[in-house]
């Protein structure tokens, strides 16, 4: 693939593009991981490619009117990658098989580059989650990951050394395909008894409708209005938080699948790390992870040294278009896995004011702040706090779902003059689950922590006592 000259002093950018089955989405990214801006459209499910084309190269030229509206945009644009939810053959660009779209056959990599004139990188979804997840999510540090993507279906990625394990046949790691039960329910691959068949959203969706079928009772069915064919991830969770009984039978029994899943991989490719991401982890995690993580810690097959963590995705939704930006920086020469190319977001320069302020970019805050990873300073929402925890001393899970967004290495509280901030057990342990490091410590020290600190960072400033 051709290389795009860009001039030393100018900051990269780079396009980001998921190709999922329900939408397709676009994101405009730096080359430090900050997404800037993304544009989405449902992905059509009738006609042929030319449709989903069509739809795909709708939403990238919406993404390029914002490029041009930024100084030099065209100019310090570079590369675009793109996922796919199929097997795909990465070196030319050729999509071979996507089961639950029309991309199959298709030259995408060539149309794209003939279409917008710029660098094209394609990878399948799942291997790209992975990627996103090493590169600048939970598996930031280890030196392996395998990534398990929990949606509709189920998805799975293996990188080492920052490099994709793509298999003989550009099929490896097809996780969600592993037979978990001899004979058990259809799955869409044509196989019996995949995992994906046992613990995606649509074998939940299976179960419950069954069991309804059958007699069964479930808030379920008023919160989609009497529909069961899609309930979404976040329609699980309501159940989940209401103490639905069939909703819990049914994700308990998927996340114990998942378990063992988890503890199959371990003894397959023993990686550093696991990392379940996707919608039905991002809704309904606080529910499965421990359940996933007591069977893996009950493995009595030890190994020679600790490892083998399993992890919640730092990314979310992100890790997939950041691991698409990860293998387009390596077509121009920008792999992120090299030391001298790695990029950083840039950070104001805080300053603590007695008797309870602070100077952030020559601004000056009255106020408790969050500064986001992105580098952005927003004001904290003190109610928030307030409401859920009865003060606004308390730091909460709610809250960091917020404030650590984009995935910190590092997360800094200032925890006020007199150490007052504190973080639940909870909060504690989303970030412990999402390995992200934490400091607390009395404002004036943790000022200086931030400034100082060489990472991706993010920081909850206690500017009062």
């Amino acid at each position: 693939m051709k290389k795009t000259k860009i001039s030393k002093d100018s900051q990269r950018l780079y396009l980001g593009v998921d190709v999922g089955g329900t939408k397709v989405q676009a994101c405009l990214v730096e080359e430090c991981g900050t997404v800037l801006e993304r544009k989405r459209a449902a992905t059509p499910r009738d006609g042929g490619p030319e449709a989903v084309l069509a739809t795909l190269d709708q939403v990238i030229a919406a993404l390029l009117q914002s490029v041009d509206s930024r100084k030099n945009g065209r100019r310090r644009l570079a590369a675009m990658g793109v996922a796919v939810p199929g097997v795909v053959e990465p070196d030319s660009g050729r999509v071979i098989v996507t089961p639950n779209m029309n991309l199959t056959g298709v030259m995408l990599g060539d149309h794209l580059e003939q279409q917008f004139g710029l660098p094209v990188a394609i990878g399948n979804d799942c291997n790209l989650g992975a990627l996103g997840e090493k590169w600048l999510g939970s598996a930031r540090k280890a030196r392996s990951v395998v990534a398990i993507l929990v949606g509709t279906g189920i998805g799975g990625g293996f990188v080492r050394k920052g490099k994709l394990w793509r298999g003989a046949r550009e099929a490896a790691c097809e996780i969600g395909h592993m037979v978990m039960q001899i004979g058990g329910p259809n799955c869409g691959c044509g196989n019996q008894g995949c995992l994906e068949a046992l613990a995606s959203r649509s074998a939940i969706e299976r179960q419950i409708r069954e069991a309804v079928a059958a007699g069964r009772e479930t808030v379920l069915t008023n919160l989609c209005q009497g529909d069961l064919s899609v309930i979404r991830s976040s329609l699980l969770r309501t159940a989940l938080e209401s103490g639905d009984a069939l909703t819990v039978e049914v994700l308990r029994k998927a996340a114990e699948v998942l378990g063992y899943a988890c503890l199959t991989v371990r003894h397959l490719i023993d990686p550093e790390v696991i990392v379940l991401g996707g919608g039905v982890m991002e809704a309904c995690g606080d529910f499965i992870f421990p359940i996933v993580e007591q069977i893996v810690s009950s493995d009595r097959l030890p190994g020679a040294r600790e490892g083998g963590r399993v992890l919640l995705s730092a990314l979310g939704d992100d890790a997939v278009v950041l691991g698409a930006v990860a293998i387009a920086r390596r077509i121009v020469g920008r792999n992120p896995f090299k030391k001298y190319l790695a990029v950083l977001p840039q950070y104001p320069k805080l300053q603590y004011k007695k008797p309870g302020g602070l100077v952030a970019n020559g601004k000056n805050y009255q106020g408790d702040v969050h500064v986001l990873v992105d580098g952005k300073i927003k004001s904290r929402d003190k109610q928030l706090a307030k409401r859920l925890h009865g003060s606004s001393h308390v730091i909460g899970t709610k809250e960091l779902e917020e404030l650590c967004r984009g995935g910190p290495e590092l997360l800094v509280v200032g925890a006020g003059a007199e150490g007052k901030i504190e973080l639940t057990d909870e909060a504690r342990q989303f970030l412990e689950r999402r390995a992200i490091d934490l400091v607390v410590l009395p404002t004036p020290e943790a000022v200086e922590t931030f400034n100082r600190a060489p990472k991706r960072k993010a920081a909850l400033i206690h500017v009062t006592c």
